[in-house]
């Protein structure tokens, strides 16, 4: 208590930075599956003893991807990277964190370490395809977005907002619209998967609720260079005007996010500059 109240300044100021920079990231207690994730961050936050423009400044742009690319992949692992051996892990991350160079986070340093514990962040493909099969609601699902999508500016509200929207696709409403129970059956299912989801800012998706893509686009975005600008960095492709073309562009765009989920997941981590094993 006596080191705690003799450093608390600086503590406190580490951490106070570390849920700023968690916010800038989008995320909050709905959204951050770990609150033990932030621990390490904290931790160099303190030992580096960062300035107060850390969070905002450009000049840390770099370093604060590193820290985002790290702290999105721990925590969208479905094996549980902050369960069990907790202490240990902690300990262990925070000798990297003490040992490394204070001018950057030592990222592949610590994922080396956390490796050698059993908890590796590269992701094997079956891991992908059941990031590809998350479904709205899922705390992983903003993370794993925000990865995917990292243009989005994330210091304003952003809501996980379904591309097609889920209120017309109950099956009792489809089946009215004249599909089949099974087919309705799957679309419904497929609605709230990933490859129907995407990060839209909170007041715009207040304002497109349960309107068609292309009917929405048309009207936000009615520049056609902007609409087709808005489809590409989305990753939308050729959006189909009615519920009809739905299960080919859910099937297109799930294959476009599982290639660009294995690029950004499935690298092995790169060499760690010192051996932190021990």
């Amino acid at each position: 208590m006596l080191a705690l109240e003799a450093n608390w300044l600086a503590i406190r100021t580490a951490l106070v930075r570390t849920i700023e920079l968690a916010a800038s990231f989008g995320l909050n207690g709905q959204t951050l599956k770990a609150d033990s994730s932030l621990l390490p961050i904290a931790y160099y936050l303190y030992h580096r003893k960062v300035h107060a423009n850390y969070v905002t400044h450009s000049q840390y742009n770099e370093d604060r991807n590193a820290i985002r690319g790290w702290l999105v992949r721990s925590i969208v692992k479905a094996s549980g990277i902050w369960g069990s051996g907790l202490d240990t892990l902690l300990t262990a991350l925070r000798e990297v964190i003490k040992s490394s160079d204070t001018t950057e986070f030592p990222a592949a340093q610590l994922r080396h370490v956390m490796s050698q514990r059993g908890k590796s962040l590269t992701f094997e493909p079956a891991e992908i395809e059941d990031l590809l099969h998350l479904e709205y609601g899922d705390k992983r699902l903003f993370p794993l977005l925000s990865l995917l999508f990292p243009f989005a500016d994330l210091r304003n509200q952003f809501h996980v907002d379904h591309v097609f929207p889920s209120s017309r696709f109950t099956v009792a409403k489809l089946q009215l619209e004249g599909f089949s129970e099974d087919v309705a059956k799957t679309m419904a299912r497929h609605i709230n998967t990933l490859a129907n989801l995407q990060l839209l800012e909170g007041a715009i998706n207040n304002e497109k609720r349960a309107a068609l893509p292309t009917a929405w686009l048309a009207s936000y975005l009615p520049d056609p260079m902007a609409h087709q600008h808005y489809r590409t960095k989305h990753d939308l492709g050729n959006l189909p005007d009615g519920l009809e073309g739905f299960e080919a562009f859910w099937s297109v765009r799930r294959d476009k996010l599982r290639n660009k989920l294995a690029k950004l997941l499935c690298s092995p981590p790169a060499a760690p500059s010192a051996d932190f094993s021990h």
